[in-house]
């Protein structure tokens, strides 16, 4: 070790924040740095020269310990580097230092070049430090690391939060997973308010990890209007503020009512600490969400607040696109619905249809279907779909189902040909390109039987269901409307249809999915129809749709004619 003053060595030593001192290989000091005078109070010229073991080292006692005990000086002996948290040594002041230390020993080359712990022990050199200090140092690190995965397990569930409440497009149940997910990471309690027409407020989410359900389930509802002028902190929020903290007990209340109806909230709560952000997104506030305390000493600091506003502010949002969603979508449906017509109910012959959307709320669909009584005293029944889902679509089936209705009426004439005819006029006045559609007749004849006649272009084969359970799909169909393929042919079908059966007419949203097989959606759709067969009309077509579970990837239109007995 090369103990000349001024040497990179020593300003090395100098500048470390730990005590170090190096010996010879007798034990006496022959370098000492100011961290160890820091330490220790002795300078440079006090120590060395001078037994490191009998000058600095004692026991438990305040005592010298022998030689043959100090691990310190034992790494002279055997040259294995040693380090420990409580030697105590002696301050030149007499009180004792307890020092967290490490050694290691200091090796003389006999040659150029070789290894140096091929040669002998020359000296050990000791780094040390205040245990106190190293605590603290230890405790800084530790909080550090703390804060850091707090930070961290907050991102996460920041993360998680988004995640789950981006599945849904339902209000009700967005906000009741919100809560859910916030506690008790984020505190002991949750509750939703939401602003509603005409400045009322609703309670409409609320949890607390003690609390049980039947207790939450009374704490929502509706709540005071929101004042005009906010005076309490839930108003000032609803009405536009930013996140406030809150004391649950000592705060000054306000005398209007809603801030009373928060005050009794928090007296159920037991809050001690409260924070209440607003859902908001583009420039308008949906309501508020308010965390909370029940625990003493427990407050929600600036870090907290700004996870809380960041959870809020996402929340708002999805609770905007939620929103959106069910306007585009009650849009979309009741205009869909004001395109499809009102159903006669000829004598005795009874009618149902539904409609069911798709729940891709931009899917306005092609699909239609129609009644209507005939010149001759026939009934008219008409189920299609016209090819796309939008509101060009849309625009496109009332051209064609108003086409088809006057073709209907005018042309006397088996329905293989109105559907030809169709072709025609399609090209000429609509841009309608490819449909789907079945068209029928259906009429009572002088012997008292029903008649059931029909064309089928290119569409799924409508479903007889007799009383007694028997299922027959007329299967006779033919090419597309507007299929350029000159060859194809539509042939009409003719079927009796016995009493109190029922003639089912749907769109292929019924029957057609990604993930099955056609014929077994078929198949399941023949399976209930017998087993519903005995049903109230009505009744038989909600149930059925109940049962066979349409995917929802595209529209369903259903018509069913019941015969009579």
């Amino acid at each position: 070790m090369d103990d000349r003053p001024g040497t990179i060595h020593d300003r090395l030593v100098e500048a470390m924040n730990s005590g170090v001192l190096a010996t010879d290989e007798s034990g006496r000091i022959t370098a000492w740095n100011p961290r160890a005078q820091q330490l220790l109070g002795y300078t440079r010229d006090e120590v060395l020269g001078r037994p490191m073991h009998r000058l600095l080292h004692r026991d438990a006692d305040g005592h010298v310990p022998p030689e043959r005990d100090c691990r310190l000086l034992n790494v002279l002996r055997t040259g294995v580097p040693d380090h420990g948290d409580d030697q105590r040594f002696a301050h030149r002041d007499g009180r004792m230092v307890v020092c967290s230390w490490s050694s290691a020993p200091i090796y003389t080359g006999d040659q150029a070049g070789t290894p140096p712990e091929t040669g002998a022990v020359a000296g050990l050199v000791i780094v040390f430090q205040d245990a106190a200090d190293r605590a603290a140092v230890e405790r800084e690190r530790r909080d550090r690391m703390a804060q850091v995965q707090r930070a961290n397990s907050r991102l996460r569930l920041v993360a998680e939060i988004t995640t789950v409440l981006a599945s849904t497009l339902n209000e009700e149940e967005l906000l009741r997973r919100l809560v859910r997910l916030v506690v008790p990471a984020l505190g002991d309690w949750a509750e939703v308010d939401l602003l509603v027409p005409d400045g009322r407020v609703e309670r409409v989410a609320a949890t607390h990890h003690e609390l049980s359900a039947a207790d939450i389930a009374g704490l929502e509802g509706p709540l005071p209007p929101l004042p005009r002028i906010p005076r309490g902190p839930l108003a000032q929020v609803l009405r536009g503020g930013g996140a406030l903290v809150v004391s649950g007990k000592g705060d000054a209340r306000s005398d209007e009512p809603l801030d009373a109806a928060q005050h009794e909230l928090f007296e159920i709560m037991d809050a001690q600490n409260a924070i209440i952000a607003p859902l908001a997104a583009r420039g308008e506030t949906y309501g508020a969400l308010t965390l909370g305390y029940s625990r003493p000493g427990q407050v929600y600091g600036p870090g907290d607040r700004l996870v809380v506003e960041d959870v809020a502010r996402r929340t708002g949002l999805v609770l905007a696109n939620a929103r959106l969603y069910a306007e585009q979508r009650n849009t979309a449906e009741a205009m869909q619905r004001n395109l499809l017509t009102p159903l006669p109910q000829p004598g005795d012959l009874r009618l149902e249809a539904r409609y069911v959307p798709a729940t891709q709320v931009s899917w306005v669909g092609g699909d239609w279907y129609d009644a209507f009584t005939l010149p001759d005293g026939a009934t008219g029944l008409v189920i299609g779909d016209i090819e796309g889902h939008d509101l060009p679509a849309a625009a496109r089936m009332a051209q064609v189902r108003n086409m088809l209705r006057a073709l209907a009426w005018d042309m006397a004439e088996p329905p293989s040909r109105v559907l030809a005819r169709l072709d025609g006029v399609m090209a000429a006045v609509s841009d309608a390109e490819l449909a789907t559609a079945v068209f029928g007749r259906v009429e009572e004849h002088p012997d008292g039987r029903w008649h059931l006649r029909w064309c089928n272009a290119g569409h799924p084969p409508p479903l007889l269901i007799t009383c007694d359970g028997g299922t027959h799909f007329l299967e006779e169909h033919g090419i597309l409307l507007g299929d350029p393929d000159l060859s194809g042919t539509r042939p009409d079908g003719t079927r009796v249809l016995p009493p109190s059966s029922t003639l089912l007419l749907y769109t292929d949203g019924l029957v057609e999915t990604r993930d099955s097989d056609l014929s077994d959606r078929l198949t399941s759709l023949r399976r209930h129809g017998s087993h519903l067969a005995q049903l109230p009309l009505p009744d038989l077509c909600d149930r059925l749709l109940e049962r066979v579970e349409p995917s929802g990837e595209d529209d369903v239109a259903l018509l069913a004619v019941r015969i009579p007995d």
